[in-house]
């Protein structure tokens, strides 16, 4: 008899409503070329996210001057990158429901999501070679936004068996992280729940080694660089949670050319937007 977890990874990945063309919004945001008016054009055909991101556009978090009153402006306003992995998270977020899994936090999901995203692209741009290739830092910030995608589907999903890992993860007394609780309780983790379903939506193959390998040791196959940056910046997140003040270096980041220095600086800048960071997540995908 199949176990709950295998016999999902049997069927196919159900995402309802917007989610259902999310590889068509994909492919149509990384058109390297695209323009803010062409941007717009894509935007306006998911009603959901058009409104989400005017109003982010007018939140504190971006602060406009002049009010924003539609999504031309918004996506200028909040810039090309931004746009896009919000676009993907927003869409993702209204086809999961999560509400049978009372333990899962949306807001501190979506805090991780976000913090991961900026800390990913920060990471990225430092490396040697993002001077000449910017696209870098924007990828690393989509697959930050992605990273943790697995887990919102456990508990859309698998809620009950979730919820009891989610208890679990509660106790003082426990030494173990989410990942290793849940292997232990439904022989799977959000990682590679995470790269199953990037795998069936077609995500491009960075995205997709992203969100299953960023807690791999040491892992040295395609997109490597990606895959280690989205890894620190969920290593940052986790910190950040915990109001840890600092962590030590990554020994790995300082091979890739990211220094100690530079570390410790985008750690503390991400400190400073975490609590901006909690009232955006709360104002975009709080029920």
């Amino acid at each position: 008899m199949q176990s709950p977890i295998q016999k999902k990874l049997s069927e196919p990945v159900q995402l309802p409503s917007i989610a259902k063309n999310i590889h068509l919004l994909m492919q149509a945001l990384a058109d390297k070329n695209l323009s803010y008016p062409q941007l717009a054009v894509i935007i306006k055909q998911y009603p959901e996210i058009t409104a989400r991101l005017i109003f982010l556009a007018n939140s504190s978090w971006s602060a406009p001057i002049n009010p924003i009153n539609n999504i031309e402006q918004a996506c200028a306003r909040l810039g090309m990158s931004i746009v896009k992995s919000i676009s993907i998270a927003i869409s993702i977020s209204l086809s999961l429901e999560t509400i049978n899994c009372p333990l899962f936090n949306t807001v501190h999901f979506w805090t991780s999501s976000l913090l991961v995203a900026e800390g990913a692209g920060l990471l990225a741009s430092k490396l040697p070679q993002a001077i000449s290739n910017m696209e870098l830092e924007h990828t690393a910030q989509t697959a930050g936004v992605l990273h943790n995608l697995g887990l919102l589907w456990l508990a859309s999903n698998l809620p009950i068996e979730t919820n009891t890992v989610l208890e679990m993860q509660l106790d003082d007394t426990n030494t173990r992280s989410l990942s290793e609780l849940l292997n232990q309780t439904i022989e799977t983790d959000y990682c590679e729940i995470g790269g199953w379903i990037a795998k069936q939506l077609k995500l491009p193959k960075v995205l997709s080694a992203a969100m299953e390998h960023h807690r791999t040791h040491n892992y040295q196959q395609s997109s490597k660089d990606i895959v280690l940056i989205v890894g620190e910046a969920a290593r940052i997140a986790s910190a950040l949670h915990k109001q840890m003040t600092e962590i030590p270096t990554n020994t790995e980041l300082e091979n890739l050319g990211i220094d100690s220095s530079n570390q410790t600086i985008i750690y503390q800048q991400l400190a400073n937007k975490f609590e901006k960071t909690q009232q955006l997540a709360q104002s975009l995908f709080k029920d």
